[in-house]
């Protein structure tokens, strides 16, 4: 073989060599991105997952908030009707302390009068024995005591005979309204039906055709035709009339007018505004 068929063969040698070499670093650094592009993938996967697992524990959370939202609220209204009844009864409590007290002072001075009595009759008593001619004097003196007392006690019947006539003028006037009142077709309730009182609930249900219940009801003062306020968190919602009033549940309507949104279970109800 000749020299230039041998430099030839070493060049072509080489070459291949290199071109092995070549070959080889291309496919690991194929195999390399095949491999991170496929970690990436399942970290995306992975992230995914938790990204998905995570919004459902906030979800969870925000259920358990709201109810709780509403636990508070009713336990606050609760509390707030007891402490109401607290204070009537307190109030009750320091009107009787006072009227007891105004009684045992009116007792009070009524024994000390009696005792100032018994104390000056004693004396009239001693002076009877120390001195007769004071006697017609004394005497006198009772009879005109007794005839004053038995004035005073004219007087007092006939001011109970004017207020015993009274109580019959005003029992007349009693059955002449109550009289009244059933040509009418009324009763003493009726006339104060339309009044709502002061309430706050929480929508239980909403059903179809604009119609929702809440955990109010008759037993709270509730009556058909009584317009409650819808609310989300503080936000005006609407209105809706109470078509049903039972013992602790009411349905309401919607007033379309009103509505500024749809209502929802879990919405705030009240009378207060």
């Amino acid at each position: 073989m000749s020299l230039m068929g041998k430099i030839f063969t070493l060049l072509i040698f080489f070459m291949s060599i290199c071109f092995l070499v070549i070959s080889v670093m291309v496919g690991a650094s194929h195999r390399n991105w095949k491999q991170i592009a496929t970690d990436m993938q399942n970290d995306a996967k992975a992230a995914a997952t938790r990204l998905t697992d995570a919004k459902n524990s906030n979800d969870e959370k925000e259920k358990l908030l709201q109810s709780e939202r509403v636990s508070r609220a009713l336990q606050l209204s609760q509390l707030e009707s007891q402490l109401n009844r607290a204070n009537d009864d307190l109030d009750l409590k320091e009107e009787q302390y006072l009227k007891s007290t105004e009684i045992s002072q009116a007792r009070l001075a009524e024994l000390e009068q009696v005792t100032n009595r018994i104390k000056q009759q004693d004396q009239e008593i001693l002076a009877l024995k120390s001195n007769n001619t004071k006697l017609v004097d004394d005497i006198a003196t009772q009879f005109s005591l007794v005839r004053n007392l038995t004035n005073t006690t004219y007087e007092q019947q006939n001011k109970i005979d004017l207020l015993e006539e009274k109580e019959g003028d005003i029992r007349a006037d009693l059955a002449k309204s109550q009289r009244v009142l059933k040509a009418n077709g009324l009763t003493p309730n009726q006339l104060t039906a339309h009044i709502v009182p002061k309430l706050d609930g929480v929508v239980t249900t909403v059903g179809s055709n604009g119609l929702f219940a809440v955990g109010l009801g008759s037993d709270d003062g509730l009556r058909v035709d009584h317009v409650m306020d819808i609310y989300r968190n503080d936000r005006f919602v609407g209105k809706g009339t109470v078509v049903t009033a039972k013992d602790n549940l009411s349905v309401l309507r919607v007033q379309a007018d009103f509505m500024k949104d749809s209502v929802r279970e879990g919405d705030h109800v009240t009378s207060k505004f």
